[in-house]
């Protein structure tokens, strides 16, 4: 445990990884910033039925309850009623959808995949600007269908997360962002993914906003969004503890809640610079993208000493 003035709570159960299965890499969209971008990954271009199944069995057999399916897109194949339904039989009490919602504005498709047992859809709307999400989707239209499926999930009683990526064209209005969220859907959640610079974006560095920019901005969007009742969730695909006022709001933090159950953060991808030797959270912080370091060598990092839950 760290060394904190008050006792912190409990790492709470959402708020950890889960088994993710990626059914393939087609898309419908062409983000500037994809991270498995089908041109650079070995992945199959789509597992089949029975492949899909036999992973589903197979997880269910090492004990998992919480599914994620993801890709690519997900909900362009025409099996995903019956693998969703494959998983609930299979003793998955969470399936999650990650989605960007283009597949799915079709008023219906929400409620058909309810009804085959979906519980979440984690929604990827970037931005509250058509024009900024649209643009990082390189598809005209793409915000509209985004917001009619997150309409119509909510409507279909399917537990919505949103899921913006955080990028240099709109981490600045990202404290506008919670306001949008919070008077336009009935939601809870949000995880606050940046984008990574690994796939698309190793080649497009302007992407990546710099720590020490980026950091009072989602601080101002994280105090926006408790003062609205948001929940927002600093996922691996985050930032470093110490960036984004994150350590006051650990619990909410992937990497942290996976170290105090034992499980050592961040994996190969991730480094810690010499800056992170003084910080009382190196035990529970993956640290920084190796390839960020690339990009901003010497990054804005702020070692906590003794940690004082506030």
């Amino acid at each position: 445990m760290l060394s904190q003035g008050a006792a912190t709570p409990e790492p709470p159960e959402e708020n950890r990884r889960y088994r993710l299965l990626r059914l393939g890499l087609a898309c419908n969209a062409d983000c500037l910033f994809c991270n498995v971008p089908a041109e650079s990954y070995p992945y199959p271009a789509r597992l089949s039925t029975a492949e899909a199944e036999w992973e589903i069995d197979r997880m269910a057999a090492e004990g998992a309850d919480r599914l994620e399916l993801s890709g690519g897109e997900p909900s362009l194949r025409p099996d995903l009623d019956r693998l969703v339904a494959h998983a609930r039989a299979r003793g998955f009490s969470r399936v999650e959808l990650q989605t960007n919602g283009l597949a799915l504005a079709p008023r219906g498709r929400a409620e058909a995949l309810r009804r085959a047992g979906l519980t979440h859809a984690f929604v990827a709307l970037h931005s509250q600007l058509p024009r900024a999400h649209d643009g990082l989707l390189r598809m005209p239209g793409a915000w509209r269908d985004c917001v009619a499926a997150i309409e119509n999930l909510i409507a279909a009683g399917v537990e919505v997360i949103l899921n913006p990526v955080v990028t240099a064209v709109q981490y600045r209005a990202m404290a506008g962002y919670m306001r949008f969220v919070g008077a336009e859907f009935k939601i809870e959640s949000v995880s606050l993914s940046v984008v990574q610079p690994h796939g698309r974006a190793e080649g497009a560095p302007s992407l990546v906003p710099r720590y020490r920019d980026l950091s009072p901005r989602i601080e101002a969007a994280l105090d926006e969004a408790d003062r609205l009742g948001l929940r927002v969730l600093n996922p691996f695909c985050g930032l470093p503890l110490c960036v984004g006022g994150w350590h006051r709001r650990l619990p909410r933090c992937v990497e942290w809640c996976e170290a105090e159950l034992g499980h050592a953060p961040g994996d190969g991808m991730k480094t810690k610079p010499p800056l992170c030797a003084s910080c009382a959270l190196r035990t529970h912080c993956g640290g920084v993208w190796r390839r960020y370091l690339t990009i901003d060598p010497e990054p804005w990092l702020r070692p906590l000493g003794e940690l004082h839950a506030s």
